[in-house]
């Protein structure tokens, strides 16, 4: 290697160096909200007034204020994840564990996150708990919010379960979609009123899954002349609909039937889907629902 591509690749490796580091000021580095203060034990000074010891004085700046201490966090009132600075509810009290302290009877930062941790030697707790929650590690960020709330309380809303045990149909679950309730014995799909686009209807929920849903590729797009004739054909064949949206493009409820079994009568071609695996409104193998557009691939 020659001394000039030597000399090159050690003036990249210094502007990298030097654009990546910390602005240094009279030899100390420049704290700003953009800096990570956390798991490096170089700024105990910034929230310490004294090097604290374990099990006394914590000597904590700003009167242990939690909300001043994090104030790299940007807190404003109704803006954190968790309100803070709050006095919870006796019901709430009673649920809270006894290792997320309260101070002076409310719910601080420090309740969920267990600074300390930050302080020990071992890189573990870095690996798989870099926000130190207490009790972590959780399977998900959830799992932390149910040790103290009502896990029965949050479950969501599932709006395609819209038969009664009875058999009627619950008018909320329509309006979930919908302006108003549809004639599901005669209204077409051109007749039904949304409260919005469709694809955002279903991206609510369902969003996560849209964005690789199906195999990579695009299909919320306007199909050309010969998909639509097959799609035609495929209707026809099997009794079904795969329903365009008013602009004619191909839309979620294309090929899925958003309907529990029973709301729309099952002599309707619409009703083809209701409740079966994937509410795909051509059950059965996977693929076929693809072939009905798609024939010329299978």
């Amino acid at each position: 290697m020659n001394k000039l591509v030597i000399k090159t690749i050690c003036f990249v490796i210094l502007q990298v160096l030097m654009t990546s580091a910390p602005a240094v000021v009279n030899g100390t580095e420049e704290v700003t909200d953009k800096t990570d203060l956390h798991y490096s034990g170089k700024y105990c000074s910034e929230c310490h007034e004294k090097i604290p010891k374990e099990g006394g004085d914590k000597f904590l700046k700003f009167g242990g204020d939690y909300t001043q201490l994090c104030k790299c966090h940007g807190y404003t009132p109704g803006t954190y994840i968790h309100p803070v600075d709050i006095v919870p509810s006796q019901e709430k009290k009673g649920k809270i564990p006894g290792d997320f302290p309260l101070i002076d009877g409310k719910v601080t930062c420090a309740t969920c996150h267990d600074m300390y941790l930050q302080c020990q030697k071992s890189p573990r707790y870095k690996a798989i708990n870099q926000r130190f929650l207490r009790g972590a590690p959780y399977v998900s960020r959830t799992t932390l919010c149910f040790r103290c709330h009502d896990e029965k309380k949050y479950t969501m809303l599932d709006p395609h379960n819209q038969i009664t045990e009875a058999g009627a149909i619950i008018i909320d679950k329509c309006l979930y979609c919908h302006v108003e309730k549809p004639d599901e014995k005669h209204a077409t799909f051109k007749e039904v009123k949304l409260i919005g686009n469709l694809e955002v209807l279903c991206f609510r929920c369902h969003y996560k899954q849209s964005q690789f849903h199906p195999i990579n590729a695009n299909h919320l797009v306007t199909p050309n002349p010969t998909i639509v004739e097959n799609i035609r054909e495929t209707e026809k064949k099997f009794g079904i609909i795969l329903p365009l949206n008013y602009e004619g493009k191909i839309t979620c409820p294309t090929c899925h039937n958003p309907h529990e079994r029973g709301v729309i009568p099952r002599d309707r071609p619409s009703s083809k889907g209701a409740s079966e695996k994937y509410r795909l409104r051509l059950s059965g193998v996977n693929l076929q629902i693809c072939v009905a557009c798609h024939k010329d691939k299978f």
